[in-house]
């Protein structure tokens, strides 16, 4: 995790440390875009913590509150169809029990109330179960007040101009040499991201496939338009830059995401199929070799975020966007909204509003 390392080694200490007593809350509070999430991840999978807990279970709190807990039970005992179909109150009662005498550690990505903690929190059994840790994340600062009893809160602050670079540069080139009339202009555009590594990443997405110094140039200028003491609306206005300069296929593909609920994983075959169905791929043989192409178009711009992908690597099985992402697809499908917006003989943004109907529901 590029820049984030002594962030990274406090959390794995805080999360390992020994401790007596009742489960330690954990908050990681900082704003949308900052890697709060990215790095809750990077400690859930560190071997130290596999080792360490006897259960690990995570959840996104965007859900309702049964979704929450079954995404915990998922992790802690084995499901079948019945469990589904029980009412939040058993289901409660089941996760407290799976957990009853075990090390476990529970992650709650993107709390946003006191009163969805409280909600949760209840829970988790706190006798028989000294170094278990529960893990939240949070853009608010009372929620991670309120929560952190034991002044264990990580702020995530924003990168320096060095580890901004670092992480342009290997989201931009990866493994290529880097020519010095790039870098010059490339450290430009980082600095201008503020250290916000969403923003740096979704910009550094944009010119990976450009080699033309004319093109960094003209999206280095337009970052530097974007002048504003706001942190996420500088976040909204490169991400609106990055959206403009996908091709119209693109583009289209990106908004269907904004017919699904946030922050759930999308079995790519359904996406596949849904951008088929409505006709948004141009071609008229291989449609779903297209549509491949486009997803990971979109993930190489860093723009779609892989979930997981095939045994051997090869092919994405299920993703989702970053939920800031996510937002400015709701906020483009909604700008045309009441519109008819014909497109490539395609009815673009009015099938979208049409299909978000149905997918408010999915789930």
């Amino acid at each position: 995790m590029v820049g984030r390392d002594d962030q990274k080694e406090r959390l794995l200490e805080d999360l390992t440390v020994s401790y007596s007593g009742e489960p330690k809350v954990i908050p990681i509070v900082g704003m949308g875009g900052i890697g709060k999430t990215t790095l809750a991840k990077e400690v859930y999978n560190h071997e130290s913590i596999l080792r360490r807990f006897d259960v690990r279970a995570w959840a996104t709190i965007s859900q309702q509150h049964n979704e929450i807990l079954l995404s915990l039970l998922q992790s802690t005992i084995k499901m079948d169809g019945t469990v589904k179909k029980k009412g939040e109150a058993e289901l409660a009662d089941m996760l407290q029990k799976s957990l009853k005498r075990k090390r476990y550690l529970i992650v709650l990505d993107d709390i946003w109330s006191c009163e969805v903690w409280d909600g949760v929190r209840r829970c988790f059994p706190t006798e028989d179960n000294a170094g278990s840790r529960i893990l939240l994340t949070t853009r608010n600062d009372e929620v991670a007040c309120y929560a952190d009893t034991e002044n264990l809160s990580l702020r995530m602050s924003f990168m320096d101009q060095d580890k901004s670079w670092s992480l342009f540069k290997s989201a931009a080139f990866a493994n290529e040499a880097l020519p010095s009339e790039f870098e010059t202009v490339g450290k430009q555009i980082a600095e201008k991201c503020h250290g916000l590594p969403l923003t740096i990443v979704v910009v550094a997405g944009l010119l990976k496939s450009k080699r033309a110094i004319a093109d960094w140039e003209n999206v280095a200028k337009d970052v530097k338009s974007f002048v504003t003491n706001d942190p996420d609306e500088q976040c909204s206005r490169v991400l609106g830059l990055s959206y403009n300069h996908l091709t119209s296929d693109l583009k289209t593909c990106l908004l269907h995401f904004g017919i699904f609920p946030e922050d759930i994983d999308i079995p790519v075959k359904r996406l596949v199929r849904s951008w088929m169905a409505e006709g948004f791929l141009k071609l008229e043989n291989d449609l779903e070799g297209e549509a491949e192409k486009c997803l990971q178009e979109l993930v190489d711009r860093c723009l779609v975020l892989v979930c997981k992908k095939s045994l051997d690597g090869t092919k994405i099985r299920s993703c989702k966007v970053h939920d800031l992402i996510h937002d400015m697809c709701v906020r483009e499908i909604q700008r045309f909204k009441g519109e008819t917006f014909v497109q490539n003989s395609n009815l673009f943004v009015f099938q979208l509003l049409f299909l978000s109907n149905y997918a408010k529901s999915w789930t």
